[in-house]
């Protein structure tokens, strides 16, 4: 990505909506699967500018990685523990069988080779360790944002529990979120693809506090709901899958 969005994203993460609720979701299904009673170690892979960094130090011992200089040098300004520079599938700074738990945030929609990539984190995972994945969702959503952040690809649920079965996960939840605000982006994408009325800027420049508040709240009541079930659609999908 280019620096100015990696600038933003070290901005807005404690105040954007899509920022703090999917925050909120991610960590309360790494409640789920770590052990209370084992110190685990967590990789960040993909860690951006490390806004999940600290929040998962209370669950474990936390190491981060990222490819970029820039991502690396905002993470290191809110994060004391280990952060190394790494590029899946090939260039990974860390040995096999190390880590419980592996999160990649919106990463492999990065990446050319996201199957080997998969192979790779599933290398770096002990016996039963977790991934929990995040990618963007449905291919026609694909709009001018994704171009800005290099996105390679947008997934569908088919294609996404193919390619986590495949390099050697079983699946243990896998949910679109989301899902409440999806008409209004569907809305939006569509009519900003259809009338070229994308500016070239972020999706996530922060709204007026009362819109930022609203659309805040009711992406964070997914939170609840995803303790029941799953959703059928949404902008992005969600996985815990176990290394099998």
């Amino acid at each position: 990505m280019e620096k100015r969005l990696y600038q933003e994203h070290h901005d807005l993460e404690n105040r954007h909506w899509w920022f703090v609720s999917k925050r909120k979701i991610i960590l309360s299904q790494v409640k789920k699967v770590v052990n209370p009673n084992k110190k685990c170690k967590i990789l960040d892979a993909g860690c951006g500018t490390g806004h999940m960094l600290n929040d998962l130090k209370l669950y474990g011992e936390t190491y981060g990685m990222d490819n970029s200089p820039d991502a690396i040098t905002f993470t290191k300004t809110k994060f004391s523990g280990e952060i190394k520079q790494g590029l899946l599938p090939d260039n990974v700074p860390y040995s096999k069988n190390q880590f419980d738990l592996i999160l990649c945030l919106d990463v492999i929609e990065h990446i050319d080779d996201d199957f080997e990539s998969l192979i790779t984190l599933r290398k770096l995972l002990k016996e039963d360790g977790r991934l929990i994945l995040t990618v963007p969702a449905l291919p026609f959503l694909w709009s001018k944002w994704d171009e800005l952040n290099e996105h390679k690809r947008r997934y569908t649920r088919k294609q996404l529990i193919h390619l986590i079965i495949q390099s050697g996960f079983a699946i243990e939840k896998i949910s679109f979120f989301n899902s409440l605000l999806f008409p209004l982006v569907l809305l939006f994408r569509l009519f900003n693809n259809i009338f070229h009325k994308d500016k070239v800027n972020s999706d996530t420049d922060l709204p007026r506090p009362f819109i930022n508040y609203l659309f805040g709240k009711i992406f964070s009541f997914e939170n609840n709901l995803l303790r029941f079930g799953n959703f059928p659609i949404g902008v992005s999908l969600l996985v815990v899958a176990k290394k099998a």
